[in-house]
This record gives C-alpha cells, sequence and structure tokens, in this order.
C-alpha cells in the first residue's frame, strides 16, 4: 500500500494553525487543511520558537474513561502517587 502524500504547507496554512491550535487537535487541523500531523507539529514548534502559542483547550478524550461512562461503571479517584524514588528510613 502506498504512503499518502501530502502538499508543502503555505502562508495560509501557518495562520490557519495560529488562530486554531487551542481549539482544534493536530489531526483536525492537518485534517481540514490537507496536510500532515507532522507538518502541523512542525509548523507549531517553529512558531513557538518565535511567539507565545496559547494553551490547548482542545484535548482527546481518554477511550477508556469515555467507554466507563458510557457503561455507567463507577471510576475510581485518582490514587496518590507513592515516592518511590526515596529510600527507606531506619
Amino acid at each position: 500500500m502506498a504512503r499518502k502524500r501530502s502538499r508543502p504547507y503555505t502562508v495560509e496554512d501557518v495562520e490557519f494553525v495560529h488562530k486554531h491550535y487551542a481549539e482544534m487537535t493536530a489531526s483536525e487541523i492537518a485534517e481540514e487543511l490537507g496536510i500532515s500531523k507532522f507538518q502541523v507539529s512542525k509548523i507549531v514548534s517553529e512558531l513557538r520558537k518565535h511567539i507565545d502559542l496559547p494553551k490547548k483547550t482542545a484535548k482527546r478524550p481518554n477511550p477508556i474513561l469515555e467507554y466507563l461512562k458510557s457503561k455507567g461503571l463507577p471510576i475510581k479517584e485518582e490514587a496518590k502517587k507513592k515516592n518511590t524514588r526515596s529510600r527507606k528510613k531506619k
């Protein structure tokens, strides 16, 4: 099976990524523009070198938690992480 080739990105693509990066995932942006996710991440990394991009507000939902919610199963509270790097005191 041949690999899908994507087109080179343009100034308009960079502008779109800059405007919509916080609200959309990289996959959604890539699908909308017709470029690869790698190109989206490359644009983002280059933009971060020169400007401050806003924090992501759109995140991919956890599929496990989505499944548990859809089945109506209870979800445990996050267990406190134990510090496993420290040595035992004598």
